[in-house]
């Protein structure tokens, strides 16, 4: 099992329902199972999709990875095609990892920090040494955007941590927040591709981002910037950034013409995993969202309010929270709870973090209709003075996950009886 201790959440039928549902979200995105069952490395060939990458062709190998299990996956990556065609790999993670060929650096997040900087020129160095004949696998992943770092036009890491910050308090979608972000760096916006001109690029995919813009995933490092300077000085007035220097990324299409990407895993992937659970258990699957957006106290009451009888509703994104009082929570442990008032008879509501982390160590939330009756709840003002986390304790409503899975956002169901 992923869920820790499912059988101490699991009190009655329609929660063991629920959490047995997300469990199969969390199962679809297991990392250790996503390079086996996506690619393949045979007689020298690799293979994803309907794309075939010869590497007799090519005259070397790189393999970059940044964001969140990154450096999982290119463990996986080096055991698949072998420590020996690999010429030299750099990844940016959250811990570090001591592989044969690609050197694992840990780094910050969702902050920036200096660590960050040094290995992200080190990740570009590498980069620089690929030529016209050679091949770079980049593996881009959630979080990529603050693990890889390296700040633009004299702006340096306080600065980012300030933007990031800042932004992120103040309830910033996460497209806004990318945009920003793609201006005031040097690896991101498609900078990533232009370092790696003139090799090809095979880049392999977790997206975080809602409606898998593949181009927004960690800010788009190895994909042309499809925003513009002024967007983001718009942005950045939107949010009193004033002080912050803003530069263009790159917008010579010659740097991204070897360039290919592929999708690994998405929130799509939880959504199909989920969806086969619920039938399965005698559920009706609903999606009512695969670009879920918008503040995480107002969605979950009206997913709350939508669910019918014997349905199972599904939605996978990524909402955000107003940060007014110091407190310790999370958008999930939000969602869940800020639901609890407005769940129907016999139903309940699981948030979880893809990537096990729900801004503090805790993966998710589930509520049910039972926990309406326990003391202490307080739902409505835990949520809006930001200590969502004591509540849901209080009442068994925190879980946390004992394997690396994919950072695809974060996916939500309610169910209820029929």
């Amino acid at each position: 099992m992923i869920i820790k201790k499912l059988d101490k959440l699991a009190t009655n039928k329609i929660r063991k329902d629920a959490l047995d549902i997300v469990e199969a979200g969390y199962e679809s995105i297991s990392i250790a199972s996503l390079i086996g069952k996506d690619l393949s490395f045979e007689q020298n060939i690799l293979s994803i999709e309907n794309k075939k990458y010869d590497f007799k062709k090519f005259k070397n190998i790189f393999v970059v990875a940044i964001g969140k299990g990154s450096g999982l996956i290119a463990q996986k990556l080096e055991s698949l095609i072998g420590p020996e065609t690999i010429k030299a790999g750099v990844a940016i993670d959250l811990k570090h990892r001591k592989l044969k060929k690609i050197k694992v650096f840990a780094g910050t997040h969702p902050l920036p920090s200096e660590r960050n900087i040094l290995a992200t020129k080190k990740l570009i160095k590498t980069l620089r040494e690929a030529k016209a004949k050679d091949l770079v696998i980049a593996i881009v992943c959630g979080g990529g955007s603050s693990l890889a770092c390296l700040p633009a036009k004299n702006n340096t890491c306080t600065d980012l941590r300030t933007v990031s910050n800042h932004m992120l308090k103040n309830g910033a979608t996460i497209q806004e927040l990318n945009i920003v972000r793609k201006h005031i760096s040097s690896i991101h916006g498609g900078n990533m591709a232009k370092y790696a001109y003139p090799a090809s690029v095979l880049g392999l995919v977790i997206s975080d981002v809602p409606g898998n813009d593949i181009d927004i995933v960690a800010s788009g490092p190895i994909s042309k910037d499809r925003s513009s300077l002024k967007q983001a000085k718009e942005i950045a007035n939107k949010f009193n950034l004033l002080n912050i220097k803003l530069s263009e990324t790159p917008k010579d299409d010659k740097y991204f013409k070897k360039v290919n990407k592929v999708i690994l895993a998405s929130g799509s992937t939880t959504l199909e995993a989920m969806s086969k659970k619920a039938k399965e258990i005698g559920y009706n699957p609903v999606i009512y969202s695969d670009n879920l957006s918008g503040l995480a106290c107002e969605i979950g009451p009206k997913m709350a309010g939508s669910v019918k009888k014997g349905q199972a509703l599904l939605a996978c994104g990524e909402t955000t929270v107003i940060v007014k009082k110091p407190g310790k929570g999370g958008r999930n442990q939000d969602l869940s709870l800020s639901a609890l008032p407005f769940l129907k008879p016999r139903s309940a509501i699981v948030s979880a973090a893809s990537d096990g982390k729900d801004n503090i160590d805790i993966a998710g939330a589930i509520t049910d209709t039972e926990s309406l009756k326990l003391k202490n709840n307080n739902a409505t003002e835990a949520v809006e003075d930001n200590q969502s986390y004591k509540t849901l304790k209080s009442i068994n409503g925190v879980f946390n996950i004992n394997k690396i899975t994919a950072n695809v956002s974060d996916f939500i169901v309610v169910l209820r009886e029929g």
